[in-house]
């Protein structure tokens, strides 16, 4: 006979691959269900992201996203507390074990054995606060199924695809490295990251972030099934041959929607034409999909032309902002800019990726740098952004590092107006939206926060960054919903368990509903990732900054920091 699962008001079924709470069955999709069981038959041990995978998706390459939906849909119906996440580990199922019971098998069906690893034992009950608060909504969910997301959780529960993007959006995934050097292979993954560069200047255009297409390098997959994954109609699919000097790519253009190819080409030169190359890819994109459409990068070749050294460069620099920034790489990057700005010191490209390293090194990661050198780095983005902008005004990257410097230096208004300008230059840019909705959450104005961060969404909702949950972690905590702030901090740290600002928050929320001892975890967790960081590496409003902000910080943030034990 089938065992019958019960822990405290959840009752499961794993013959029938059903959930119930408080008698009433729970909507649960069956991914979720797969991730539950494997969850709940090694309990007694961490769950590797990979087991989870390899018992949810058997046989299916997908993206880490899909995972983390399914740990959070769990979550909404069992408790923030039922499913432990272990840093760099995976999962573990914690909930005890209140009755293990023997279900009658099917008719027809033979009774199975009990699952490995599930114990018979009985143990302690769930508490009273979480049965109340779960058969509350499982009341709800279950009088009203249609709305069983809730408004306030739909981002995380709706379908993994949706093809959101529009008619003209594109995937550019990884080349392949056909040069049979293994240590080349930064030559195809630049040329990754700078045509997806150059795509996203098609104002009009829906270009899927380069770190998201990486996950599919080194994997054979067809277009269509590529296209499905990332939402977008065409897909650009290459590799690149390189010898000294020289370098071959082809390219290949395909339709996602039909499986047809649109065009396939080589192109040829040596590496001071490496931009002319690429934009000459951009070109035969725009006319095989049929679109009048201007491109910046097209009219500026000759300009654009480079010193061998120089375009080497660049590509290395760029390879290494697909796979995630960290200090080490920050500092890598920092150097190949340098080096190639003392080979052509107006070379825009390595401008603007300077620029964007200091700006990025003084605010994510100014905790580890002392208060002279994180100013330097600030001043030196500024400069070299407005160095660029003189030349060409158009080139988005410049925002970024000249709204960072005035969010810092009293100037909220040219903070909001960089944003602004970056969304009118590329309003299909997921990250543009982020980059506005940070003004907002420095405004302390959590609904626009949330509004944006969900039209970023909508345009990439495979690819949800780091960033986006932990400003709506933030935006939550603003708005009094702890249980929705400590919701996504945990999401931003299922993904990437060295941020900072998501244990700040969950500490914040944590001593707001009274659980110190979470508090303090939290706490220890942010000294653990980061020692130096302090209430001073956040930015207090300053004059110019609106009301509403200075309110949130003396009013909320201060008594909230004080409360949890942050460090000030």
């Amino acid at each position: 006979m089938t065992p019958i699962l019960r822990f405290g008001e959840v009752e499961v079924r794993p013959a029938e691959k059903t959930l119930s709470i408080s008698g009433q069955r729970a909507e649960l999709g069956s991914r979720a269900f797969e991730v539950l069981m494997a969850l709940i038959e090694n309990r007694g041990r961490v769950v590797t992201r990979d087991e989870l995978f390899a018992r949810a998706w058997p046989g299916l390459v997908v993206e880490e996203n899909n995972l983390q939906q399914q740990i959070s849909a769990l979550r909404k119906l069992l408790g923030q507390d039922a499913i432990l996440t272990v840093a760099g580990r995976g999962y573990q199922f914690v909930m005890a074990e209140t009755s293990h019971t023997a279900q009658p098998p099917a008719a027809g069906t033979a009774a199975a054995e009990p699952p490995v690893g599930v114990s018979t034992t009985v143990a302690s009950a769930t508490a009273p606060r979480w049965h109340a608060r779960r058969t509350a909504f499982i009341a709800a969910a279950c009088a009203l199924p249609v709305l069983i997301g809730l408004a306030a959780w739909w981002l995380v529960s709706r379908p993994s695809y949706k093809p959101a993007a529009g008619p003209l959006s594109i995937a550019v995934l990884p080349f392949a490295n056909l040069t049979g050097d293994p240590d080349q292979g930064y030559v195809a993954d630049g040329l990754t990251a700078a045509l997806t560069h150059d795509l996203s200047r098609i104002r009009d255009a829906f270009i899927v972030d380069a770190s998201m297409a990486y996950t599919f390098k080194n994997k054979p997959v067809l277009a269509q099934q590529a296209g499905r994954q990332l939402g977008v109609r065409y897909v650009l699919v290459g590799s690149v041959q390189h010898s000294r000097e020289h370098i071959r790519f082809h390219a290949q253009l395909d339709d996602a929607s039909s499986g047809t190819q649109l065009w396939s080409e080589d192109f040829d030169g040596d590496e001071s034409d490496l931009f002319a190359l690429e934009d000459q890819v951009t070109a035969r994109i725009v006319n095989s999909i049929g679109r009048e459409i201007i491109v910046a990068a097209a009219r500026e070749s000759e300009k654009r032309k480079s010193d061998p050294k120089v375009a080497d460069l660049l590509l290395r620099a760029w390879a290494l902002t697909l796979t995630g920034l960290t200090p080490k790489k920050l500092a890598a990057m920092e150097d190949l800019y340098r080096q190639a700005l003392a080979i052509e010191p107006d070379n825009a490209m390595a401008t603007i990726g300077l620029a964007n390293v200091a700006s990025y090194q003084a605010e994510v990661f100014g905790f580890a740098l002392d208060a002279k050198t994180r100013e330097a780095k600030f001043e030196e983005a500024r400069a070299l952004a407005l160095k660029v902008r003189e030349r060409d005004p158009a080139l988005t990257g410049i925002y970024v590092s000249l709204g960072t410097y005035a969010k810092f230096h009293d100037d909220f208004a040219g903070f909001r107006r960089a944003a602004e300008a970056r969304l009118a230059l590329e309003p299909k840019n997921p990250v543009s939206y982020l980059n506005l909705a940070e003004t907002y959450l420095e405004a302390a104005e959590p609904a626009r926060v949330i509004e944006l961060i969900n039209q970023a969404n909508d345009l990439d909702p495979k690819n949800q960054r780091d960033l986006w949950k932990v400003f709506m972690a933030y935006a939550h905590f603003m708005q009094g919903d702890n249980d929705g702030a400590i919701h996504w901090s945990m999401m931003a740290l299922d993904k990437n368990p060295k941020l900072p600002y998501a244990y700040c928050i969950l500490a914040l929320a944590y001593a707001q509903q009274g659980n110190q001892a979470k508090a303090r975890a939290a706490v220890d967790d942010l000294h653990r990732v980061a020692p130096m960081f302090t209430l001073a590496l956040l930015n207090r409003p300053t004059a110019s900054y609106p009301e509403s902000a200075k309110v949130f910080w003396n009013n909320k943030l201060l008594p909230a920091w004080r409360l949890a034990g942050l460090p000030e």
